[in-house]
């Protein structure tokens, strides 16, 4: 049987698309695979030309035919002697076309996609690492694997092809506004919607709350077995009544009234969920509720409740998120921690908070070209809940460092921090580590698992976990721990 699909069964995915050019192929040809990128097309590819804000694949079709594309999904006849399936909206249809090329392959899985401004991370990692121990076989598309929180459709449906073929029963899939906004997700089954949380993030995208609500919202458009909501927040219990106002069938409701007789500690955290006494090596009682959204799922699913709490105890931290990085007798507790937003940086100095009865330090700065309202409330926040603040570059990207920096510092203002600009990261970080006293707590805040740092237009090799292992031994020759 010959492989791939045909270009007709490829049109009759879209809706109102035109198959030109069929003259300048074989009847035979067949597509196994689909691109969106020129850089990446392989042999017999079908390529992609989406239009974009920064660039048109359109202008990249012949580099495209150079690698070994075989026909174009287009919104304008192109003069290339090639098939080409003209479509009103490339973006629109993309998810589609390339689960088709790719078999569907979502229909063969239990996926789960999980939206929220924090906490996805955490709990599609949560999510996988319990059912694994349950005994099933899990996978994980999201913000660790590099790029976008949720990759492009035809990178999403052929990693989803790609788990299918390795056996895998569950995927657990991140899913951001912007994925939703661009039709990332669209031609993904869900079995089950997960919302964590809501709060100010992308505003220079969405422009408003609402937007951004809105945009979280789509995903709960699609049709699924399971709505998971947690009513953390006033978002959330909106989400609830409207899908209640639908008569969603398959609504949970997480209430974070659910993790009872919370311990919070520097070697972890304990909790009772359903009468379940749960151990976890996660910090922060967000985590907490991260480990609660990922339960609700999948009791949901009718798992048991003594295998679920064994699963959850199973979990283990997340590259990146509340990391501690430990060197014996340095003196100090650090954690690096992606907390890259407002309510984030808060949630996690509250949590460094409860591992040391020591002074609290941050070190953290903000990205460039990106939502600069939040700058001074991350100042702000920093100011009123470390004790000592070093403000730092994050990714500026094109823009100063030092504008960046003093945006921040205008939101600490008077608060009760001491606060220190010191725009090399990597000298920001030794600074707080060496000058902090026995018993303190550094938390470095905003990178946590990227590996580069975005300046310029250079992306550098850049580790926090790696920098601050590197001070805490450092500070352990200098005799100051």
């Amino acid at each position: 049987m010959m492989a791939g699909i045909s270009l007709e069964e490829i049109t009759q995915a879209c809706d109102e698309a035109f198959l030109v050019n069929t003259e300048a192929s074989s009847s035979e040809l067949r597509i196994a695979g689909i691109s969106h990128d020129s850089r990446f097309v392989t042999q017999g590819d079908l390529f992609a030309c989406i239009p974009g804000t920064q660039t048109d694949g359109h202008t990249h079709a012949a580099e495209a035919l150079a690698s070994g594309a075989a026909a174009l999904l287009v919104e304008r006849r192109l003069d290339y002697a090639v098939p080409q399936i003209l479509v009103s909206d490339v973006r629109k249809v993309i998810g589609h076309v390339a689960a088709t090329v790719y078999g569907n392959p979502s229909n063969s899985m239990t996926v789960v996609g999980v939206t929220g401004t924090a906490g996805k991370t955490t709990t599609v990692h949560a999510l996988a690492q319990a059912l694994e121990a349950c005994g099933a076989q899990a996978g994980v598309i999201g913000t660790l694997d590099g790029g976008h929180t949720t990759p492009e459709a035809p990178e999403m449906q052929r990693a989803l092809a790609s788990m299918r073929d390795s056996a895998k029963e569950w995927v657990c899939v991140e899913v951001s506004s912007h994925g939703l906004d661009f039709g990332r997700v669209e031609g993904v089954q869900f079995a089950a919607t997960v919302f964590t949380n809501l709060s100010a993030e992308h505003l220079d995208f969405h422009k408003d709350m609402e937007a951004y609500y809105q945009a979280k919202r789509r995903l709960f458009d699609k049709e699924s077995q399971y709505a998971i909501v947690s009513i953390i927040d006033d978002w959330g219990k909106r989400l609830v009544t409207e899908l209640r106002d639908l008569g969603h069938e398959g609504l949970v409701v997480v209430d974070p009234e659910m993790v009872q007789s919370p311990k919070l500690g520097a070697d972890g955290s304990t909790f009772v969920w359903r009468g379940q006494q749960i151990t976890s090596a996660l910090l922060g009682k967000f985590n907490l509720l991260n480990l609660l959204v990922a339960g609700e799922t999948l009791r949901a699913f009718g798992w048991d409740e003594d295998a679920i709490a064994d699963g959850l105890q199973r979990v283990s931290p997340v590259k990146g998120r509340m990391e501690p990085v430990v060197v014996p007798d340095s003196g100090v507790a650090v954690v690096v921690d992606y907390s890259h937003k407002p309510q984030a940086l808060a949630e996690a100095l509250k949590a460094v908070r409860h591992l040391s009865d020591g002074r609290v330090w941050v070190v953290f700065g903000a990205g460039g070209e990106r939502d600069a309202a939040k700058r001074p409330l991350m100042g702000e926040i920093a100011g009123t809940l470390a004790d000592e603040v070093v403000v730092t570059s994050d990714n500026p990207r094109s823009e100063s460092a030092e504008a960046i920096a003093n945006d921040i510092v205008s939101g600490i203002g008077s608060q009760g921090a001491h606060c220190r600009v010191v725009l090399d990261r990597a000298e920001a970080i030794h600074l707080a580590i060496s000058d902090a006293k026995i018993g303190d707590v550094v938390l470095i805040a905003g990178k946590g698992h990227e590996t580069q740092q975005i300046i310029g237009e250079q992306r550098r090799p850049f580790d926090d976990v790696s920098v601050s292992n590197e001070a805490l031994l450092s500070r352990i020759g200098s005799g100051a721990g």
